[in-house]
């Protein structure tokens, strides 16, 4: 068996794990790496190359640089450009739009979106908005303005990188060369999701002013039946009928610490610990009405002393596929966990014993939410506060404009050629250390997963050329598209392209997509940069499902969407996208 069939199945194999998505990327992308080894398909003196690769330090580098700005004040700056001034609906939306797209050009969309989202729902609920209307297009903002710079995503860098590595010149794309494409995407997008596309989203619920600032009603809590508690002997239909409508029981916890199902005839015992589905706002009632209390070992300090805040779980957080003990660990003396919610999920084992997603949104129990202590575990954890109070402000003006100046000293280096970009960043995080926008232990600001399956999948990209593999699927490509013009070769790719990154990681796409590209440019010997320039293009296009892009996973929960609503807007996009960039690709690059 030849090593371009093995690889092959290797790939599709990975793929379909993707698409799946049970395990996480970076897993998957080193065990693929690990195989590929034992098959002596990628050299074992090659299998780590991909963590000193320019485009992974490059990567690691811009999110350190993302968090900086952050804490610099730029986040109290933009909330105070925004939830400072009075707006129509429409006015709000495009406002929203630019400023997403503008950070998102210079930070790490997620980064972005960190920064706008908190505020959004909290305009939102003042101007009695619904935050349906403005979440997806927010996620699809922070995902076109990556398309605008060299840093704006991960995509970006890779593509630029590889046409270093293939290029005679030894030279990848400048920092605005993307730009050119970029702007003119990002521009009409945002024109049409303002105009037209906000019109296409589905609202589910009416929201006003006396409800929760998001509608997450399926919150599931732990409680155990307490020796006084007045539940003891009701059947669990009169205990829903005197709890409330939004008050179910789902399960009784076993003595093996299985959940087994419920019926409404069955009485509640002494000692028992429920599984209530219940609006979070209901469930100090219910703890003081029936007598139940939060499981000992879901909480370190007692529930009187909490306030509550509700916080989702980032892609890049550090609890993902972890469960309560590695957050019983990291969070001690600090945070509860008190309740869990999770989109289109049933519950099937103990919160102990859940496994943490992308997207879930916790109830936290901490004393004092002002503690700066609190804060920062809540920024160690990689999690996202969805109920913001007030306005940040801006701890230092001074910092913050340091900070800026040496950020856009960075992009002037690398602009003109003086630093490679991994150079030029480093000098900026050491500027940012410098002012102490950064602390010692910067290095956990740096996603790590994204930075492992992106370092994974870099050799597994070079095999594609090594084994000649990627040749094999240029050269059947060309033969049927040899008659072709070169708009439609660059239209086949654009879609292949767009329809990878809609279900896989967009990194990966883009290691995956830019040899094939590349390959077929060469075959019919065409300039590379139009192809390495489209794929760019279909890398960054995940407008088509939730688990596309990581901005689209997040704002998923608040917003309250289904799987299906994000091609309501996110096709006529991907059409729009298609019939502007692939014009503007042959008049800036051919």
């Amino acid at each position: 068996m030849n090593d371009q069939y093995l690889l092959s199945i290797t790939l599709i194999t990975l793929l379909g794990l993707f698409i799946w998505g049970k395990i996480r990327y970076d897993a998957l992308a080193v065990g693929a790496l690990f195989v590929l080894v034992v098959l002596d398909i990628i050299p074992a003196n090659e299998a780590f190359a991909g963590f000193a690769h320019p485009a992974v330090v490059t990567v690691a580098l811009v999110l350190i640089i993302s968090q900086g700005l952050k804490n610099s004040g730029l986040t109290g700056l933009v909330g105070k450009i925004i939830g400072t001034r009075t707006f129509t609906e429409l006015q709000f939306l495009i406002c929203l739009l630019l400023i997403a797209a503008i950070l998102s050009s210079f930070i790490n969309n997620i980064g972005a979106l960190a920064i706008l989202l908190p505020i959004t729902l909290n305009i939102c609920q003042k101007m009695e908005w619904h935050p349906s209307k403005f979440l997806m297009p927010l996620a699809f903002a922070c995902i076109l303005g990556g398309m605008n710079t060299a840093i704006g995503t991960p995509p970006n860098i890779i593509i630029s990188e590889y046409k270093a590595t293939i290029s005679s010149t030894g030279t990848g794309f400048n920092f605005f060369d993307y730009s050119y494409v970029g702007i003119v995407i990002t521009i009409i997008s945002i024109l049409f999701i303002a105009l037209i596309g906000n019109k296409l989203i589905f609202l589910r619920n009416k929201i006003s002013q006396n409800e929760n600032l998001i509608d997450l009603k399926g919150y599931l809590f732990e409680v155990c039946v307490n020796t006084n508690s007045s539940a003891i002997g009701m059947t669990l239909y009169a205990f829903k009928k005197q709890a409330g409508e939004d008050t179910e029981i789902l399960g009784i916890v076993s003595e093996t610490g299985s959940v087994k199902k419920v019926q409404n005839n069955m009485r509640i015992k002494e000692g028992q610990i429920l599984v209530i589905k219940t609006p979070p706002d209901d469930i100090g009632n219910i703890l003081d009405i029936f007598n139940f209390s939060i499981p000992k070992e879901l909480h370190s300090f007692d529930e009187e002393d909490l306030e509550e805040i509700e916080v989702m779980i980032t892609p890049g957080s550090r609890l993902i596929g972890r469960k309560y003990d590695f957050f019983l660990k990291l969070a001690f003396e600090e945070m509860n966990l008190l309740g869990l919610w999770r989109k289109g999920s049933r519950y099937r084992t103990r919160l102990t014993r859940e496994t943490f997603r992308a997207g879930d949104v916790l109830l936290v129990g901490v004393r004092d939410l002002a503690e700066e202590d609190v804060t920062n575990k809540i920024k160690h954890l990689g999690l996202m506060p969805l109920r913001q109070r007030e306005l940040q402000t801006i701890p230092s003006r001074s910092r913050l404009l340091k900070g800026l100046i040496f950020f856009t000293l960075s992009i002037f280096l690398v602009s003109f050629n003086y630093l490679s970009a991994a150079a030029a960043f480093l000098l900026c995080v050491l500027g940012f250390a410098r002012i102490k926008i950064i602390h010692s232990n910067f290095y956990r600001e740096i996603d790590w997963p994204i930075i492992v399956m992106l370092a994974a999948m870099i050799p597994i990209g070079t095999a594609l050329q090594t084994t000649g593999l990627s040749d094999l699927i240029a050269s059947s490509i060309s033969e049927y598209a040899a008659d072709l013009s070169l708009f439609w070769i660059l239209f086949t790719i654009l879609i292949v392209t767009m329809a990878t990154t809609d279900i896989i990681n967009n990194a990966a796409t883009a290691v995956i997509m830019a040899p094939i590209s590349t390959g077929i440019a060469v075959e019919l010997g065409y300039a590379i940069e139009p192809f390495l320039m489209v794929v760019a293009v279909g890398a960054s296009c995940a407008f088509l499902t939730p688990i596309g892009h990581q901005c689209n996973t997040v704002v998923m929960g608040p917003g309250n969407y289904k799987f299906t609503d994000y091609w309501r807007m996110g096709l006529p996009m991907d059409i729009l996208i298609i019939l502007v960039s692939i014009p503007m690709i042959l008049f800036v690059w051919t």
